[in-house]
């Protein structure tokens, strides 16, 4: 019998064979080595001379030429509604919320953090960068008071310090100053 006349069928391993074939050792990835994957880049945003790292497990996009919808009768930090894939967000000035000085009225590029329900929008004046980060600060630089209590981390990356910032925690309790 030639090679040609076997079927393929019957060099094949069974599912349940072929899947067990290979077995990773403790530690390993498949694909990659540990160390790749631990130093995934982070991504960062600048608002006024604070530096905030977006989190690891946070969807984000960008949108250019963003329309935002204004409600009436809400502080001036809360910008309005804007539509994204048929969910509204809300949109958030954080140069007003953490008072830097630096607003910018006619910025329509948003940052939106996280997804659907879930989504909050932040106009940016640059995109986000990467940041890699050399070092944990033990302590935290001073902060405004409304940012205290959503930074978990200081981090140095050259000679810029940037933060770990909670935008969840964060932007709930924001949330809930403007329905009280």
């Amino acid at each position: 019998m030639s090679f040609a006349s076997v079927d393929a069928r019957d060099r094949w391993l069974p599912p349940s064979a072929a899947l067990n074939r290979f077995r990773l050792s403790d530690g390993d990835v498949p694909g990659g080595s540990p160390l790749a994957t631990e130093q995934r880049p982070r991504f960062g945003f600048r608002v006024g001379q604070l530096c905030l790292l977006i989190r690891m497990d946070a969807r984000s996009e960008m949108v250019t030429l963003a329309s935002i919808a204004p409600i009436p009768n809400v502080p001036t930090w809360f910008l309005g509604l804007m539509n994204r894939r048929g969910h509204l967000l809300p949109v958030f000035d954080l140069h007003q919320l953490l008072e830097t000085g630096e607003s910018r009225r006619d910025n329509r590029t948003v940052l939106i953090l996280d997804q659907d329900s879930d989504a909050v929008g932040i106009p940016i004046d640059s995109l986000p960068q990467p940041v890699g980060i050399n070092r944990t600060l033990r302590h935290r630089p001073p902060l405004p008071e409304v940012l205290e209590a959503h930074v978990s981390a200081a981090y140095a990356a050259g000679r810029t310090i940037w933060l770990e910032f909670d935008h969840r925690s964060f932007f709930m309790a924001v949330g809930a100053q403007i329905v009280s």
